[in-house]
């Protein structure tokens, strides 16, 4: 914990992945604290931070939201063998999913037909081909399989899938919304970041706005700057987890090829909420550029910048450094 003088500019938060908290400007009429606390979740690091002139009750909101995000992760993990994704991948059905899971896949759903099927769970085969290591890159493509998310049973009561799923591309960020609705109840003002998706509440005029750093995959510094009264930020980009030298094969596959997209180094997404920037991060990457920014435009919700592996940068309307 620590004090903030009028104006005073938080330190920034190093090592983060795509975007990541940079500071806040705060315009201070009486004494104001900040209490931030990191914790390992979804194997990443998470900063909780909260802005409040109550700390007791900041200290409860934090513990309340890391609660509420270890629960979720349990949920939508597909790394824990007792959790619900996993004991569906294994078995094929799931009864009486949680009604938390339902929803996610419903909206898993919604994004997979509004991009043309370019956001697929379904691609979790080929992810696990390339983790395994066991198979050379070039090979892991043959494990896409001939399903897709539209053979995928999404019922109150059952779960079905032909093929393993993977929420990797939307989980984190509806885990961080999760938390930040928990913090909300405690604090006026906050932020939640997890391993590069954003969330941040409570910065109502333009002197105590967030900021919101994009890394630059390709060199030092910020590729650009985002400032936020609230909202989520997400980045989908080649640059994390790759399995060849030149990144031409990475986590991020596209569905029914089970071939990595190679148009750009990242693709940062600003939304109302972190999930929806998440998503629609992955939907965008995985999506030629045009189609990718048509798609982001049809929402006044939603802009996106664009850093292709040739050096360029593009933005879609809504976008402002």
């Amino acid at each position: 914990m620590r004090e903030l003088d009028r104006r005073s500019l938080l330190a920034a938060a190093g090592g983060v992945a795509g975007a990541g908290f940079l500071g806040q400007t705060l315009l201070v009429r009486d004494e104001v604290t900040e209490v931030r606390s990191t914790r390992l979740i979804m194997g990443s690091l998470v900063t909780v931070t909260a802005v409040t002139r109550d700390t007791d009750r900041a200290e409860l909101g934090v513990e309340r939201a890391f609660a509420e995000m270890s629960r979720l992760e349990s949920v939508f993990t597909r790394h824990d063998p007792d959790g619900e994704v996993a004991r569906l991948n294994d078995a094929g059905v799931l009864d009486s999913p949680s009604p938390e899971l339902v929803a996610l896949l419903q909206r898993c759903r919604r994004l997979y037909d509004r991009t043309d099927g370019a956001f697929d769970p379904t691609v979790l085969p080929v992810v696990s081909a390339f983790e395994s290591g066991a198979d050379h890159p070039q090979d892991a493509r043959r494990h896409v399989s001939d399903a897709t998310f539209e053979d995928v049973v999404v019922d109150e009561s059952e779960l079905r899938t032909p093929t393993p799923l993977t929420l990797d591309g939307v989980a984190k960020g509806a885990v961080v919304d999760a938390g930040v609705a928990a913090l909300r109840d405690w604090v006026d003002a906050g932020l939640i970041e997890a391993g590069g998706d954003v969330r941040v509440f409570g910065g109502d005029d333009s002197s105590s706005r967030w900021r919101v750093g994009v890394e630059n995959p390709r060199g030092d510094g910020l590729a650009s700057t985002v400032r936020l009264d609230s909202g989520g930020v997400a980045t989908s980009g080649d640059y994390r987890i790759y399995y060849d030298e030149d990144r031409t094969n990475h986590h991020i596959i596209t569905p029914g090829t089970g071939r990595s997209p190679t148009e750009d180094t990242s693709v940062t997404v600003v939304a109302d909420d972190a999930e929806t920037a998440d998503a629609h991060a992955t939907a965008a990457f995985v999506l030629d550029d045009d189609r990718a920014a048509a798609m982001l435009s049809t929402r006044d919700d939603l802009a996106g910048l664009f850093l292709t592996r040739d050096g360029e940068r593009r933005v879609t309307d809504g976008w402002g450094d």
